[in-house]
C-alpha cells in the first residue's frame, strides 16, 4: 500500500532489516510482541486493527 521498502520498513520501526524480512516471509520462530505489531501500524499510518483485518480464526 505504502510500497515501502524492507530497509525503508526497518528504519521507520526501529527494528533491524533482517527481522522485517523474516516477519514478511514468516520465517520467524516466535509470535512478535504487540508492541512491535505497533510499531508496524505506526509506519503504516495505519490503525493497529487493520493489520489483523484479513487473520481468519
Amino acid at each position: 500500500m505504502r510500497k515501502y521498502t524492507l530497509q525503508e520498513l526497518a528504519d521507520l520501526t526501529g527494528l533491524t532489516h533482517g527481522y522485517v524480512r523474516d516477519l514478511e516471509r514468516f520465517s520467524i520462530e516466535k509470535t512478535p510482541l504487540l508492541e512491535t505489531v505497533g510499531k508496524f501500524a505506526d509506519a503504516l499510518e495505519i490503525d493497529i486493527r487493520q493489520l489483523f483485518d484479513d487473520i481468519k480464526e
